[in-house]
């Protein structure tokens, strides 16, 4: 009998061997589009974790940033209690009552620093004076800069009187 048929294996006819039809037929093979479907896929996994992140962040920058608002004293208060509220589960009645035996200390903290600001006042300046003389002009005038924008007048190379003890709690 000769219509038996032959074994498929590699033959000079089919260069590819039995591996599919795509080298005999010229057609592509139906796995490129499943790699192509699973790069998209990472892709689109890649992306959203990359936008949740800068998401995260902008509001991370946001909420601190409006923790930093007003004087010191405050910003300090406000990372405190965020911080026991979120470690601790606080109620809005512990919070409430957290914030009060925080106002109470902030005016024990005032007397206290009042009594060792001229110490502290006069170290700044020392300070100041030490590391004006390590910069050059231009880092000098930018340090000046950032001294009087955050609020430290009164340094040896900054005219003007102290400024005003803070307001009474």
């Amino acid at each position: 009998m000769t219509d038996e048929i032959a074994p498929k294996g590699p033959s000079s006819e089919d260069p590819a061997g039995s591996s599919g039809g795509a080298a005999r037929s010229g057609k592509p093979s139906k796995n490129g589009g499943f790699a192509k479907a699973i790069a998209a896929l990472v892709a689109v996994f890649v992306l959203g974790g990359a936008a949740g992140v800068a998401v995260g962040r902008v509001t991370a920058m946001r909420e601190v940033r409006r923790m930093m608002e007003g004087p010191p004293s405050d910003a300090r208060a406000s990372f405190r209690i965020e911080a026991m509220r979120r470690h601790l589960d606080l109620r809005p009645d512990q919070v409430d009552r957290v914030r009060a035996v925080m106002a109470e200390a902030d005016g024990e903290r005032d007397k206290l620093m009042s009594a060792c600001g001229p110490g502290l006042d006069d170290l700044r300046r020392r300070t100041d004076a030490k590391m004006r003389e390590i910069l050059d002009e231009e880092q000098r005038k930018r340090f000046d800069d950032l001294s009087r924008r955050r609020g430290r007048p009164g340094g040896p190379w900054i005219e003007g009187p102290p400024p005003p003890p803070p307001p009474p709690r």
